[in-house]
């Protein structure tokens, strides 16, 4: 299933930002500045930004953060870091590098904040577990774990195909934890909240390393 997906992603990466553009008009560009403003990051601090993708949200710290802090994406997918490497190309930060989320190449303490943006419920429950009990490792003590995701749309036609996604997601843990996912995030962070970001069709869950 793993590598069936690596192989999805590594397709769908030449054609991933033009389908974004097509749909968000730049909605997306709005949102990704709110979550890294909500994430505390800034100059002097570290980010990691898991499952990076074409590397939207760690372009969007680097250019917050001014160049003055270290940001850093990871993805299981070469064509996708293909895309972002492309789309950095001259910059310091990010740095892109290929890795699993369950087992990071970095040090225990490494980072003050790590993102994930709309990805989380595409990993099973096993994996997602591993995969935050790694973003806890790479933390440092009270670092912010922020991740992003899709809300209950509104509209009775969309909310049918949303509640197919959630019926399709296999175990009823990932349909749980699409539902509410600050459960599951609080066994492995405190002080954990959910926030709607602007427009209410997003929302942002977060909270801190013990």
């Amino acid at each position: 299933m793993k590598r069936f997906r690596r192989y999805y992603y590594d397709l769908f990466s030449t054609v991933y930002d033009r389908v974004i553009a097509l749909h968000s008009k730049d909605k997306s560009a709005r949102l990704r500045r709110f979550f890294i403003e909500k994430s505390t990051f800034g100059p002097g601090l570290k980010l990691l930004d898991v499952c990076t993708g074409t590397g939207a949200v760690a372009l969007e710290a680097a250019r917050y953060s001014k160049g003055a802090g270290v940001v850093v994406g990871v993805d299981f997918s070469m064509g996708m870091l293909r895309v972002a490497r492309r789309k950095s190309m001259g910059q310091l930060f990010p740095i892109f590098v290929l890795s699993d989320v369950t087992a990071l190449p970095f040090r225990e303490e490494s980072f003050n904040v790590v993102t994930c943006s709309h990805a989380m419920y595409e990993l099973d429950p096993e994996t997602r577990r591993k995969a935050l009990s790694e973003f806890r490792r790479v933390l440092v003590r009270g670092g912010r774990f922020i991740m992003m995701e899709h809300t209950a749309p509104s509209s009775p036609f969309v909310r049918f195909f949303y509640n197919i996604r959630l019926m399709t997601m296999g175990s009823s843990g990932n349909r749980a934890f699409a539902r509410d996912e600050r459960p599951e995030i609080a066994r492995f962070f405190k002080d954990v909240r959910l926030e709607l970001a602007p427009g209410g069709r997003s929302k942002i869950v977060y909270g801190k390393r013990a």
